[in-house]
């Protein structure tokens, strides 16, 4: 079957779908209580757009007003669904990679690796999201981030970035596509011919209150999570991930060293700018 022939079934819609796996899950089962796991999980469910309660409905017409994510998880997977086809167009693939940007942003700051994948496709939630959860959507995307993600990152499919090329029911309002492409290259990064991927380091920076101070906050906690990976002598396959990790976050204090002037200060800080973030690279081990 094809994915419009999902839609001819009234129980489908089509969903932003992420299928998220933290990693070293069993570990944290061992070094977390209950109450921490339970709050850090909580992050799963950040929302930009509106936490209003949604009142109970008889038609899915009347229940899709605004586009929101629903979470479901078991363990260590996680699956995020926010609806596509609602009454106000507000670009559900941008505000999800905003939601999933502040989940990496959260999971960083609380020692957590994640690893993800995000399609579009079809989806049952349903009338008033009670569920059950399932569809092709999530099968692929569970495909793709079990197979091709490797690293601790959240890729975007193709086949996502190709729907939201053609469909304008997936921009923002008055967008043109223009915009929209102009949002997507900034959040998003591909290395050779590989899969596009959130650019949580950099796209971060414009996310901080006070990005002169929480940016490099939050780049030293990216750090220590590194070093402790590494510290912890892990097999070669898990190795493999905090390198990449590694090469991903030294690529970043690179580009800040080489545009910083050698006379800037960090009033913050109280150090030159170039002192504050060579020593944020991490050394190769």
């Amino acid at each position: 079957m094809s994915k419009s022939d999902y839609y001819d079934d009234d129980g489908y819609e089509r969903c932003v779908v992420t299928f998220f796996d933290i990693l070293g899950f069993r570990a944290l089962l061992k070094q977390r209580s209950a109450s921490e796991i339970a709050s850090m999980m909580s992050t799963f469910r950040t929302v930009s757009e509106s936490d209003e309660p949604i009142e109970p409905v008889r038609r899915m017409k009347e229940a899709r007003v605004i586009s929101q994510p629903q979470v479901e998880w078991i363990s260590d997977a996680i699956v995020r669904s926010r609806t596509v086809d609602v009454q106000q167009r507000s670009g559900p693939l941008s505000w999800e990679l905003i939601d999933l940007l502040h989940i990496q942003i959260a999971c960083v700051r609380n020692g957590i690796l994640i690893r993800g994948a995000t399609t579009i496709g079809p989806m049952h939630l349903g009338l008033n999201f009670e569920g059950p959860v399932f569809g092709p959507a999530l099968v692929e995307a569970y495909e793709m981030e079990d197979a091709e993600v490797v690293y601790p990152r959240i890729v975007v499919m193709d086949e996502a970035l190709e729907a939201h090329k053609r469909d304008r029911s997936l921009w923002n309002d008055g967008h043109t596509y223009s915009d929209e492409k102009q949002f997507l290259d900034k959040w998003l990064r591909r290395d050779g011919n590989g899969p596009h991927y959130i650019d949580y380091l950099r796209a971060s920076y414009e996310e901080f209150d006070d990005p002169s101070i929480d940016w490099p906050t939050f780049l030293g906690e990216h750090k220590t999570l590194i070093e402790a990976g590494f510290d912890a002598d892990p097999p070669a396959r898990v190795k493999r991930k905090y390198s990449w990790l590694q090469a991903y976050h030294n690529e970043v204090i690179h580009e800040v060293l080489d545009r910083t002037p050698s006379d800037a200060f960090s009033e913050e800080f109280e150090m030159p700018v170039r002192d504050l973030f060579a020593d944020l690279m991490i050394a190769k081990t």
